[in-house]
Parts: structure tokens; sequence; C-alpha cells
């Protein structure tokens, strides 16, 4: 038995489309970062991590994904913001 997202599944056996669409999701999103990084922005700019570094140190209890969810970063809660 192999796990993905969580979900156990027998090797061979289909995923659940949900779960592919948000392994399709995340992948883009890699691929239009590394572009962007190519065209000028680092990753540390487009995920603001100076900010993150700063509230980070006012408030220790910050935590990286909380910040992503904040600027908009997050793949795979983008359907589930009010979590």
């Amino acid at each position: 038995m192999i796990r993905v997202a969580g979900l156990p599944t027998r090797a061979g056996s289909q995923l659940p489309a949900e779960v592919l669409a948000t392994a399709r999701q995340i992948a883009q999103a890699e691929r239009d970062q590394a572009r962007k990084v190519q065209a000028g922005p680092t990753l540390r700019q487009q995920t603001a991590f100076g900010e993150y570094l700063a509230r980070r140190a006012a408030d220790p209890s910050y935590t990286f994904r909380r910040h992503l969810r904040q600027i908009g970063g997050t793949i795979e809660e983008q359907g589930n913001r009010d979590q």
C-alpha cells in the first residue's frame, strides 16, 4: 500500500481526481515560479520571505504556511481558504 496526500491507495489503482488535479496545480505553479526566477524575481522575492522573517521575529508563532496563505501562495489550499 502507498500513501498519496494522506489517502491509502493500492499500487496500480487510480488516484482520486481531486488528488491528481491538485498535483497538476502544484506542478504548474512550480513551473511558473521557475519561469519567474529565470525572468528576474527570485523565489525569495516571490514569497516575500523578508517580510515573513520580520513578522516571525515579532511573532514566533507565525508560520511560513500562514504567511503563504496571507500572500496567496498556498496551492493545495486554494479551494479551502477558510481553513
